[in-house]
């Protein structure tokens, strides 16, 4: 049964996002900041849930606000490393674009909750590829941050909620890999930025 100790690993993910949206505020991403700003209220929301025991009093909210904003988190952080390729971002057209399909996927969040998760993963597949994308020197370095990209994804599929494991450690797995996706998201949004200073030397 969920007790007070589930707000450990949601403390995790709020710390964590405080490191990476500082980061990401430095180097002027500022819509993977507020995404990862979002992951990081939905734990808030978690910590203050078990951290004073109104566990199924604020059960709806949470969930809701999880998914809802998990959702439209993940559309933006996306949308940020789509922004950073030269293709997409060279005209005020393709920026556009990008974000209309953010708030048109926002709209459908909130208008159609069960589609939350189709949308979350979608703009997670969008990530991942646009993380192989990346200009750096060897494929293998482009495998290793879609790799990391890739966390959220195996993490959804073989941790959350896995019979295997239980629900009190998947519930702390989950949140501790939830973690170590942000960071990882930083290193792939400070990766990019160097390789481009390279680039453009």
């Amino acid at each position: 049964m969920a007790g007070p100790h589930y707000a450990i690993s949601e403390a995790l993910i709020v710390f964590a996002a405080i490191w990476c949206v500082l980061r990401l505020l430095r180097s002027n991403h500022w819509l993977a900041a507020l995404g990862i700003a979002i992951f990081g209220l939905a734990a808030a929301i978690g910590v203050y849930r078990f951290g004073t025991n109104q566990i199924v009093e604020l059960a709806s909210f949470h969930k809701n606000f999880s998914q809802i904003g998990g959702s439209i988190a993940m559309a933006l952080v996306s949308a940020q490393l789509l922004l950073n390729k030269q293709l997409v971002n060279r005209t005020i057209a393709g920026r556009w674009f990008v974000l209309i399909l953010v708030i048109v996927s926002a709209a459908v969040a909130f208008a159609i909750p069960t589609l939350t998760t189709p949308l979350f993963i979608a703009w997670l597949s969008v990530a991942i590829i646009s993380a192989t994308l990346i200009p750096v020197g060897t494929i293998s370095r482009r495998i290793s941050l879609a790799a990391i990209v890739s966390i959220f994804l195996i993490n959804l599929l073989l941790v959350r909620r896995s019979s295997q494991l239980g629900p009190d450690l998947s519930w702390h797995l989950f949140h501790i890999l939830v973690a170590v996706w942000l960071f990882g998201m930083v290193y792939v949004f400070e990766y990019h930025r160097s390789d481009d200073k390279i680039a453009n030397r």
